[in-house]
């Protein structure tokens, strides 16, 4: 593997948990639980928690029904902290 692949890999992988972050931090504002997002989002909890915790890589339509399970636009997800 090139250096520049592995770079953008890591910065992938940064950016896949900062929005799994974000996400967990929407459940919880919430109040919703692993497993009532996961319904709600038409998706597995365990999917789900490897997403929020581990930044696992998902679809788009996966982010849809998210945003609709936590009743927010899909813009909402992506308002992530400034890069510092």
């Amino acid at each position: 593997m090139k250096i520049v692949e592995y770079c953008i890999m890591a910065v992938n992988k940064e950016f896949l948990k900062t929005l799994g972050k974000r996400i967990d931090g929407l459940r919880k504002e919430k109040g919703l639980s692993f497993q009532e997002l996961a319904i709600r989002s038409e998706m597995e909890k365990a999917n789900l928690v490897k997403l929020t915790t581990h930044g696992k890589n998902i679809t788009v339509n996966t982010l849809y029904n998210i945003a609709k399970g936590l009743d927010v636009e899909l813009k909402d997800i992506f308002d992530l902290p400034a890069e510092k």
